[in-house]
This record gives structure tokens, sequence and C-alpha cells, in this order.
């Protein structure tokens, strides 16, 4: 038989988007059962290999009847015959084995296949629309929590699915078909037998939002542990630094009493509810013992039916043990799969404006009566009536101090906010005709803490410009002064840097950056205190590169060491959100009075007037 393969590519991608959209009435369950049929053939072959695997196995049982009817109790038949009934018995059923063996294997991997690629599609789905979320969703939500969702509460959805694909749908097959049996057997004692299945219902019906809420706040108490976790080992050096081991095991310790707690409350409710069904369902088995027994006493049934019904009437029961594991891997994945729906269902996205015609982007930008509050406090302005323009190469610096608004200033010219008020103009164009991803191709950032990916030199330095040969690479790295320690490294460029470049000390990390940002060639430069953990011997060596690839570049600043600011053509010093000085180095020290001349006067510990002069 011709294997079926899954698609997975972006074919698939767009088919699972419309598999899990959002709609009216439709649940949580019925969206990952459509998300789980988007490979309908796969889907369909294996639920065929299913259903024959179900068939084949009931002969082994149902068997039982025909020794015990037909060779063990009848006394006219000879014993030469019985002899022959025997091997003719063992011996279909030895024949039949290897079938059913095979039919099961077969049914197991398509089963496999078919998890494990809506497992990846899933995956796919919510990388995909991370990618797409705002700045301001991964500040609201954090790391611990994102990781969570993306790990644990993945893992509970596919193992759900796995429960779906392969034990749940072999069961049902079996039960439905050892269902029909029993009632072919003998339909009063089928009836008696299955009187219980409305009973298992109610309870589970009854209990079921108590379920839901217990399961729920598991899954909250995972969050919080993994965000404290996160939290926990990025603080660890300053933890140990500070020996307070102890409160910080303590502030962890509050999380992991609240799973402990959430955790068996879950497990001894559930445990109550298998025995609660178990129980009725014991009931049941015996009162249909009872009813065999009559049943034979009055003739009305044979030894052989009796036993092969109560031997079938297993499979039934088995089948609905399987819709319980089933209910209960729904409801354990349940609220992760509602808070994976929520994140798919988010609106908070970056509008990336997929535009057809290219723009050559120069770097002049324009900020046109611009005002910005965050969603989360929308009475309180961050940014307040910004009216200025950049010429394209400019090179600007921005003072101030700690939370006057310079972050959120370059953050909009980076277009990870839109102003609440105003409009931002990039050589004339607004964001939506010029789009998203062609205004980040034309700019490189290069933050105080450099963040380097758990990959080789090379490759973090490459990530500036993918397509780069490794010529170029060493020559970024050679402008970035960091072609001599790397070469002193034992695996040169293809030494790892660790995770977040844990691996390299603070000056090595911001080379590496700085090397990745001259690979890249920007038309807009964002540099943020970007030699601040280098020796002055280095940011002087440095300062030269820097100044001459910061040419013909529109180049943005932040300094608080204002050495960086050496080279400037302007300087924008904010205040509560406002521009309060504009103008060059020589401008605004020629103002006693002004802030800048002031914090250089700070800075420099000389007295103004030397300054100016």
């Amino acid at each position: 038989m011709t294997s079926v393969k899954a698609d997975v590519g972006p074919r698939t991608s767009h088919s699972g988007r419309q598999a899990l959209a959002a709609v009216p009435g439709r649940s949580a369950l019925r969206r990952l059962l459509a998300l789980l049929l988007v490979d309908r053939r796969l889907a369909i072959v294996m639920g065929v290999f299913q259903a024959l695997q179900a068939i084949t196995y009931l002969p082994f049982t149902a068997a039982i009847t025909f020794l015990i009817d037909r060779v063990i109790t009848p006394t006219d038949v000879p014993l030469e015959t019985r002899w022959w009934l025997i091997a003719g018995w063992a011996g279909a059923l030895l024949l039949l084995w290897p079938v059913h063996g095979w039919l099961t294997v077969k049914a197991y991997a398509l089963s496999q296949s078919l998890i494990r690629t809506t497992t990846a599609r899933l995956r796919r789905l919510v990388v995909d629309q991370l990618q797409r979320m705002s700045l301001s969703y991964f500040t609201r939500r954090g790391a611990g929590a994102l990781s969570n969702q993306v790990t644990v509460d993945l893992g509970r959805v596919e193992g759900f699915m796995g429960n779906i694909a392969g034990h749940f749908m072999v069961g049902f097959s079996i039960a439905i078909a050892a269902t029909v049996y029993i009632f072919w057997l003998n339909w009063m004692l089928a009836c008696i037998a299955i009187v219980a299945v409305p009973f298992q219902a109610i309870v589970v019906r009854l209990t079921a939002k108590k379920v839901h809420r217990l399961n729920k706040r598991v899954q909250r108490s995972g969050e919080e542990f993994s965000a404290k976790i996160v939290e926990f080992i990025g603080g660890m050096r300053l933890t140990k630094s500070l020996g307070n081991e102890d409160i910080a095991a303590d502030r962890l310790g509050e999380s992991i009493e609240e799973m402990r707690v959430s955790g068996l409350e879950q497990s001894v409710f559930m445990r109550w509810l298998h025995f609660g069904v178990q129980f009725i369902g014991e009931y049941s088995t015996t009162l249909s013992w009872c009813a065999a027994a009559v049943l034979v006493v009055l003739g009305k049934a044979t030894i052989g039916e009796a036993f092969g019904f109560m031997a079938m009437l297993g499979f039934v029961r088995a089948g609905f043990h399987t819709w319980m594991g089933a209910y209960d891997a729904w409801q354990q994945a349940r609220p992760g799969m509602d808070s994976l729906l929520e994140l798919l269902d988010s609106r908070e996205l970056e509008d990336y404006h997929h535009v057809e015609h290219h723009v050559d982007l120069r770097g002049r930008i324009e900020f046109r009566a611009v005002s910005f509050r965050y969603p989360s406090a929308e009475n309180t302005p961050v940014l307040d009536g910004l009216d200025l323009t950049i010429p394209a190469g400019q090179r600007i610096g921005l003072v101030g101090e700690t939370g006057a608004g310079k972050s959120t200033f370059l953050d909009l010219v980076l277009g990870f906010y839109k102003p609440s008020v105003g409009t931002v103009l990039y050589d004339g164009h607004e964001l939506p005709v010029i789009g998203l991803r062609q205004l980040r191709r034309a700019c490189a950032i290069m933050g105080q803490d450099a963040f380097l990916w758990n990959a080789t030199v090379r490759e973090n330095i490459r990530y500036g410009r993918p397509a780069a040969s490794d010529a170029e690479v060493e020559e970024a790295a050679r402008r970035a002064q960091a072609h001599e320690f790397i070469q002193h490294f034992e695996q040169g460029f293809d030494s790892l840097c660790g995770e977040r470049g844990a691996k390299m000390s603070g000056g090595q990390r911001q080379r590496i950056a700085l090397a990745r940002l001259f690979l890249r060639q920007p038309r807009i430069v964002i540099l943020d205190e970007p030699t601040s953990a280098l020796d002055l011997e280095t940011e002087a060596r440095l300062q030269d590169d820097l100044d001459r690839f910061c040419v013909g570049r529109t180049t943005f600043i932040v300094a608080h060491r204002l050495s960086t600011l050496r080279g400037v053509d302007r300087i924008l010093v904010f205040s509560k959100g406002r521009i309060i000085e504009d103008g060059s180095p020589a401008e605004l020290l020629a103002k006693a009075d002004g802030h800048y001349a002031r914090l250089h006067a700070l800075t420099t510990q000389k007295p103004l007037q030397d300054q100016v002069a």
C-alpha cells in the first residue's frame, strides 16, 4: 500500500489557520479536532486501519462461545472430531494473530504520523503568531508564561491528541463492534448490561465544571511557576552576590506550594470521579453475571453464550474507560488549548503591511505632532507633542534622565508602537505605505545588553545579514575590534557563545554584536550605549570605526557617557516626554543654564565658561 505522507509546509500552514479560525459557537475541542483533520486522507486511512485492527481482535474472544458450546459441553460429539475442532480453532486464531499484529502496528504508525504532524503544525502556528505579536504583548505576558504556553500547554494538547488518535479511536471501534456482537448474541442481556451507561454519563456531566476549574487552576499555577523560575535563574548572579539564596527560594517556594496543592486537589478529585464511574460499572457487571446465570438456568442462553457475552462485555466497558481517559486528557489539555487559542485569536498584532512596491529608504524621519501613551496607562503621556525633522544621514545624540522618553522615541522610529496621536514619516511616506518589514530591513539596533544566540560566533555575526560570506563576517569582526579575541578561541569563529552569550565576557558580547551591526549595512542605525562594556582604549579604537560606519547613515545614539556622543551633528534632550533642547553640541554648550550644558559640566568637572570657550 502507498504510504500516506503529511505536508506541513506553507500550503498546510494556511489550512491549519483556517481550521483553528474563531467561529461563533465553535468550541475549543471542535477547533482542535478540525486541525487534526486537516490531513483528511491520512486521518481516513488511519481510521480504516484502526477499524480493521478492532475487527480482527474480536474473534479471539468471540471464539470462546464456539469452543464451549460446540467442543467442550456437547456429549454427542465424537472424541476424534473434538480433537480436529480444537486444532482447527487454534490454527484459525494463530493464523489471524499475525494479520492483527500487522494491522495494529500500521494503525499505530499512521496515528503517530497524524499526531506529530498536527502538533508540528500547531507549534508552527503558535511560533508564527508570536512573531506577529506586538512588543506590548510580550511585555504584558512575560517570558515565563509564554514559555510555559509553548511547552507545557502544547505538551498537554499533544497528549490529548495522542489519546484520541492512538487509543480512543481503537477503543471506540472495538466497543462499537463488541456492542453490536453482544446484541446479536443476546439482546436481553445486552439491555441489562448497558443500563449503567446513562448513570455514568450523568456523573461525568455533573462534575464537568469543577473538573475544568481544577485543571484551570493547575494550568495557572504552572504559568506562575514558569515565570518565577525564569526570573530566579536570570537573577542568580545577583542572588549569590548578596547571599540571598533563602529569600529567593522562599519566593519560589510559594509557587511550588500552590502547584502542589492545586495538583493534589485535581488528582484526588479525578480519582474519586473515576471511582464513581467504576463503582457504577462494577454493579452493572454483577447484575449482568446474575442475569446471565438466570438465563442459562431457564434455558434461554447457553453457557458458551454467557461466557462469550461477559468476555465481550469487557470490551464494551474498556471502550467506556477509554472514553473516560480521553475525557480526562481533554480536561487537562483544555485550559492550555484555551490559552493557545487566546494567543492565536489575539489582535495585538504588528501590521506588517506587505506592500508590493519597494521604497528605497534614505533615512529621513519626521515626527508630526506625535504623542504616545501605553494602552495600559492611557492617562499617562510618555511622549507629548513631538515635532521635528531628522535629515537623512544626520547623527543624533539622545540625552535625558531615565524615563524621559528616549527609548519610547526609538521604539516609535522602529515601528514597535504606533503613535497615539500624530504621524511618523519615513522619507515622506507613512508606515502603511512602506510596511514594517521594509522599514526593519533598513534598520539596525545595538543595545546596551548585547543579545547573542546559543550558536557559533560566525552565526551570531551573520544574523545581521544571513547571505553574507565568511570573508564578510570576518571583516565585520575586524572592524568591531573582535577578530583578535575570536581567533584565540579554541574553535575560532565556530566557537559556541552559550545561552544569551554566557560563555563570553560583557565586552566580547558587545563587540560581536557590533560586528553584526557592521555586517548589516543599514540606513538607520540605533546605538544604545554601544561601548559601555568596553575599556577606554578599545572604546577609543572602536569609536573611530563607528564614526566611519555612521557616515551617510541616519544614526541615533543614546548615551549616558557623553564621550559616546563624539562627532554627533545634533543632540535632543528629553525630559518628561518632551524635547526641551534641540541643537548642535556647540549650540547647547553655549547655553550656560541649559540642561545639556549642566550635564556636560558634571561629566567633565570643568567650569562652563572654559567649555564654551
